[in-house]
């Protein structure tokens, strides 16, 4: 009996496992596959949040709307991942949380950069990449 197993050419990668496009989050990855960073901001307390949800998470309110972020943050924290967590992702990766310039964070890849050159509070810039039809996912690189 023989099996067979599917097998990628080589020099491409598989799509990576993508999140859930809802309602809420859509205006969020057009921003992306538009090259765009949107963020949460609320109009009651004048704060941005992320990730999107109903109510903004420091106030409760939900008097909240889309802007467009500078795209600009610090490396607050990483970690070097060497299994992936679902298929389709590439190893080691560079898992990292971001302090935006608009003061929320968010969890992101780190790309562009040699492990060995990581430091915490480097500046980053937000960069789009497309995995899939309509889908930019925000990895961010050395400033």
């Amino acid at each position: 009996m023989t099996t067979s197993a599917f097998v990628l050419p080589a020099g491409v990668m598989p799509t990576p496992t993508l999140p859930a496009i809802t309602p809420l989050t859509q205006p969020f990855w057009d921003g992306c596959a538009r090259g765009r960073l949107l963020l949460p901001h609320c109009r009651a307390c004048g704060r941005h949040f992320f990730r999107p949800e109903v109510a903004c998470t420091h106030c409760f309110a939900t008097d909240w709307r889309w802007a467009e972020a500078s795209g600009r943050g610090t490396l607050y924290s990483y970690s070097i991942v060497h299994r992936a967590p679902a298929p389709g992702f590439a190893v080691p990766l560079v898992l990292a949380v971001v302090e935006l310039e608009e003061g929320p964070a968010m969890m992101s890849n780190l790309v562009g950069c040699a492990h060995e050159d990581i430091r915490i509070g480097m500046a980053l810039q937000v960069r789009f990449e497309p995995v899939a039809e309509r889908v930019h996912l925000p990895r961010f690189a050395p400033a």
